[in-house]
C-alpha cells in the first residue's frame, strides 16, 4: 500500500520518466534479437570471462566477467542485450541524480530524455551490444555523483562507495583516468581540505586494492594489453596526425546531434533566446567544464600524437551534455505541454532509430550479425574427424569467425587470442602442440600469418597448405551472400 501511495504521489513528469526508462530498456533489449549471433564485443566478453583471469588482450577483466556470468546463468543472447540496457538505464538514473544537483526536477528529467537523441544510447549499444564502454555509461555518472557527494557530504559511506566504484571503473577500462584527473583538479580548486581527511586516503587504498590483482597480472605479462591500444593509435601518414583530432571532434558532435536538435526545438517552441544563465556558480560551473571538456581535449591530443582515431572513442563522456545545456542556457519554465513535446520527439527519434537499425540488421547479409554457426561448426569438426581420432580442441585465425564457434559450439574449443607477440597466458603450448589446431582465415595470406602466430613452435620446414571453404549468410528475408575463406589444420604432434 505504501508503494501504491508513493506512485500515486508522483508528479506527471516523474511517472512519464519511469515509463520512458522502461520503454528504453525494452526496445533496445529486443532489437538485438533480430541477429542470429551476439555482437563480437559480447562474444569476446563471454570468452574472456570464461578464462577466469585478471586480464584480457585488450581491457581489464570486469566487462568479461559480467558478460560471462550473465550468459552462463541465463544461457540466452537476450540476457546479454538486457544487461547491456540495464547498465544504460542505471546510468540514466544517476544522470538524473546529477541533474538534480544542477537543475530543477523537470529539467533534470529532460536531461535524461534528451539523451535518446544521442546515438551512443541507442544505435551504438543496439548494434555493438555489451562491452566495457556500455559499463562506463553507467559507472561514469555514478562515479561523478558519488564524488560530488563526498565533496559536499563528508560521510564514510560516500568515501567507501567512491573507493569501490573507482576501483571497479579501473577494473573495467583504463579510460577511467580521464575522469579522475578532473576530479583531482576540481578538489584542488575548491575542496583542498579533503586532502587532510583520512577517509580520502582510505578511499584511494580501497580503489587500489580492487585494481591491484589486474596490475600484478599486467606486470607479470609485461603490460601486453597496452600494445593493442598502441596499435589502434598507429598511423603511417603525417596528415593523419592533423586530421585525427578534428575527426574525433566531428564524431562527438554527430553523436549528440539528436540531443542538440531536441533541445533546440524546445527552445524554439518556447520562443526562448539562447542566453547564458545568471544563476550559475563557480564550483558547479568548473565541475561541469572539467568533467566534460578535459576527457575530450586529452583524447584529441592523444589521437593527434598517435595519428588515428576510432569513431566510438570518447562517447562515454557525453553524459553531461543535456545537463550542461539546461544549466548554462536554461529553458523557460517548462510546462506540461513543453514536457509532452520533448517526450514525443524523443520517442519519435527512438522509433526512427529502432526501425533504421532493425531494418539494417534484418536485410544485411553480414557474418557479424547472421553467422551460420551450426553449419560451420559441424563442417570444421567433420573435417577434423576425417583426419584425426582425437577431438578438435583449438581454433585459431580470424577471431570474428572463431569466437562464435567456441561460444555457441557444443565443445567450447579454446581459441588463440592475439597477444601482439607476447606470451599467451591462456594457452599451454605443449598441449597445443600435442592436440593440434584448426586455423580459419580470410584468405591464403592470412592463413600463413595466423598459423605462424598461433603455432610459434613450427619450424621453417613446415608446409602450410590453405584449403578453400565457403559458407553462405542469409538475411531475415532469405537472401544470401557467399563468403569464400580458407582453413588449415596444424596436426597433433608428439
Amino acid at each position: 500500500m505504501d508503494i501504491l501511495k508513493q506512485i500515486k504521489n508522483l508528479s506527471y513528469e516523474q511517472k512519464m520518466f519511469a515509463v520512458f526508462l522502461f520503454v528504453h530498456l525494452l526496445v533496445w533489449s529486443l532489437i538485438g534479437l533480430i541477429r542470429t549471433v551476439l555482437p563480437t564485443d559480447a562474444l569476446e566478453g563471454i570468452y574472456w570471462g570464461s578464462l577466469h583471469d585478471f586480464g584480457t588482450p585488450k581491457h581489464p577483466p570486469f566487462a568479461g566477467w559480467v558478460t560471462y556470468w550473465v550468459y552462463s546463468l541465463f544461457k540466452t543472447d537476450f540476457s546479454v542485450y538486457f544487461v547491456s540496457q540495464a547498465f544504460i538505464v542505471g546510468g540514466f538514473y544517476y544522470i538524473y541524480k546529477l541533474g538534480r544537483i544542477f537543475l530543477d526536477e523537470k529539467s533534470a528529467i529532460l536531461s535524461v530524455i534528451l539523451l535518446e537523441g544521442c546515438w551512443v544510447y541507442s544505435y551504438i549499444t543496439g548494434y555493438y551490444g555489451f562491452n566495457p564502454d556500455v559499463i562506463l555509461l553507467f559507472l561514469l555518472p555514478l562515479l561523478t555523483y558519488v564524488f560530488y557527494k563526498c565533496m559536499t557530504e563528508d560521510k564514510k559511506i560516500n568515501w567507501f562507495s567512491l573507493g569501490i566504484i573507482t576501483g571497479i571503473c579501473f577494473l573495467n577500462k583504463y579510460q577511467t583516468a580521464l575522469i579522475l584527473i578532473p576530479m583531482f583538479i576540481w578538489a584542488l580548486m575548491f575542496k583542498k581540505e579533503v586532502f587532510k581527511n583520512k577517509m580520502f586516503y582510505i578511499s584511494v587504498i580501497i580503489a587500489f586494492l580492487i585494481f591491484l590483482p589486474h596490475l600484478l597480472w599486467m606486470i607479470n605479462y609485461d603490460f601486453f594489453p597496452l600494445m593493442y591500444f598502441e596499435g589502434e593509435l598507429g598511423s603511417n601518414s603525417w596528415f593523419n596526425h592533423i586530421k585525427a583530432p578534428f575527426m574525433l571532434l566531428f564524431m562527438q558532435i554527430c553523436a549528440v546531434a539528436g540531443t542538440l536538435l531536441i533541445y533546440g526545438l524546445l527552445k524554439f517552441k518556447q520562443k526562448s533566446a539562447l542566453k547564458l544563465s545568471k544563476n550559475i556558480t563557480k564550483e558547479k560551473t568548473w565541475l561541469l567544464l572539467l568533467f566534460y571538456f578535459f576527457p575530450l581535449i586529452f583524447t584529441m591530443l592523444m589521437v593527434a600524437f598517435g595519428g588515428a582515431t576510432r569513431f566510438r572513442w570518447g562517447f562515454e563522456f557525453l553524459y553531461l551534455t543535456p545537463i550542461m545545456l539546461f544549466y548554462f542556457f536554461p529553458a523557460n519554465d517548462i510546462s506540461k505541454n513543453d514536457f509532452k513535446f520533448v517526450l514525443r520527439f524523443a520517442y519519435s527519434v527512438m522509433l526512427i532509430v529502432f526501425l533504421s537499425l532493425g531494418t539494417l540488421l534484418a536485410v544485411e547479409k553480414n557474418y557479424r550479425s547472421r553467422y551460420p554457426v551450426s553449419q560451420i561448426y559441424s563442417d570444421m569438426n567433420r573435417i577434423w574427424a576425417n583426419e584425426y581420432k582425437t577431438p578438435l580442441k583449438y581454433f585459431g585465425g580470424y577471431i570474428e569467425w572463431t569466437l562464435p564457434l567456441t561460444v555457441y559450439g557444443k565443445d567450447h574449443q579454446q581459441i588463440i587470442l592475439d597477444t601482439n607477440g607476447y606470451k599467451n597466458p591462456w594457452i599451454d603450448e605443449k598441449d597445443l602442440k600435442k592436440s593440434g589446431i584448426m586455423i580459419i582465415g580470410r584468405d591464403e595470406e592470412h592463413i600463413f600469418d595466423d598459423t605462424k602466430k598461433a603455432c610459434p613452435y613450427l619450424d621453417d620446414s613446415y608446409v602450410i597448405t590453405p584449403m578453400p571453404y565457403s559458407f553462405k549468410v542469409k538475411n531475415a528475408f532469405g537472401q544470401e551472400r557467399q563468403y569464400d575463406i580458407f582453413y588449415h589444420i596444424v596436426p597433433p604432434m608428439d
